[in-house]
């Protein structure tokens, strides 16, 4: 009969549980704190591809900078010295160089239609 009690009363205190919520929390508290977590979600993902943008943005001026040093040394040196693969040498970093360059435009472009939207 004892245990009888205590299921009874077990089973009485799980109708009182009604929600996991505090029961001074509305419907309209969580559904506004919802809102405000996802508007922060969005400027953290907004913020998360800006710097990626920026990563990338620097990893391309890097190597833009490193070809153009490179192709300078070259160039430095006069046409009549210059053995054919200092020739073939200049032209793949100028063909490089204008590749990093078309890269970064796309890039540039990609960082403005992303602030616009």
């Amino acid at each position: 009969r004892r245990l009888y009690g205590c299921v009874l009363d077990f089973i009485h205190l799980s109708e009182d549980i009604v929600s996991m919520a505090d029961s001074t929390i509305t419907i309209d508290h969580i559904e506004g704190e919802l809102f405000r977590i996802e508007r922060i979600r969005d400027v953290l993902v907004r913020r998360e591809s800006e710097l990626r943008y920026m990563m990338d943005d620097i990893q391309l001026c890097k190597e833009i900078t490193r070809l153009k040093k490179e192709l300078q040394k070259l160039v430095s040196v006069s046409d009549t010295d210059k053995s054919n693969e200092d020739r073939q040498r200049e032209e793949e970093l100028l063909q490089q160089i204008h590749k990093l360059v078309e890269t970064r435009d796309f890039l540039v472009d990609d960082v403005e239609f992303e602030r616009l939207r």
